[in-house]
């Protein structure tokens, strides 16, 4: 997409995200539905310039794609485009203020990243497994069967908390400290696991891991007071993330 789209796009992913929950009050319901309504219109809207000049993005070659000479409907287009860009740069966004936010709070890591003592990307599996951008999801048992000595009925909708089940002590040694250097920090089931395996993981993965070093590599930073988390219970990220930055030498 254009720059000059970024901003908007942020604005109107930041409003979707309330969607996921469950329980919204009326106001936060109608602001979501609005956002949700304006996202469609610019995807329509994005989809007819791409249709009209192809470029050699995702989009372009989705609206070029066919299979025995059909090609995806309006409605399948924007569902794939909507799902790409939500999942996509949504949960990055809350991954990589999450991180900063981690490795500014503990200056012995960072001096070890920008080292090379400790791995960049292992310090993206650690955020992932201490404070994952997505802290639940659900499930819907195929067959009754038995969790942790309570049995689930066919039919049952289970809700499992990834966050707490990265804070495992049976599997993290001291679970609630936040460790760059820790060695299984990839056992982490922040991208879910199994048939549910996130799809874009590998790119969330390469993606955080360029940001934080170049971030890092660039700027000196200082947190600044006012912090606030954005008020969604299934994404985690901040909604703001004072900093003073200083370029490094």
């Amino acid at each position: 997409m254009p720059e000059s789209e970024y901003e908007t796009v942020l604005r109107l992913g930041g409003h979707a995200a309330s969607s996921l929950d469950l329980g919204l009050d009326w106001a936060t319901f109608r602001r979501t539905e609005s956002a949700l309504d304006e996202f469609d219109a610019w995807l329509e809207t994005h989809l007819a310039a791409k249709r009209a000049q192809p470029g050699d993005g995702l989009f372009s070659a989705l609206i070029q794609a066919q299979d025995d000479g059909v090609g995806l409907s309006d409605r399948e287009l924007k569902s794939v485009a909507g799902l790409v860009l939500a999942a996509g740069f949504e949960t990055t966004v809350n991954l990589l203020g999450n991180a900063i936010r981690l490795i500014v709070g503990h200056p012995e890591q960072l001096a070890a990243l920008r080292s090379g003592e400790a791995s960049w990307l292992n310090a993206v599996e650690e955020t992932l497994r201490f404070d994952p951008p997505v802290l639940l999801t659900a499930r819907t048992a195929t067959c009754d069967t038995r969790v942790a000595d309570v049995d689930v009925a066919a039919g049952t909708l289970v809700v499992t908390v990834l966050a707490a089940a990265n804070r495992d002590p049976k599997i993290f040694d001291d679970p609630d400290a936040f460790d760059v250097h820790r060695e299984n920090a990839r056992e982490h089931l922040a991208f879910s696991a199994g048939r549910h395996f996130c799809l874009g993981a590998a790119l969330s993965r390469m993606e955080s891991e360029v940001a934080l070093r170049a971030f890092f590599d660039r700027f000196d930073v200082e947190l600044l007071p006012g912090a606030t988390r954005r008020p969604t219970r299934i994404l985690r990220g901040y909604a703001t993330l004072p900093a003073r930055l200083a370029a490094r030498a």
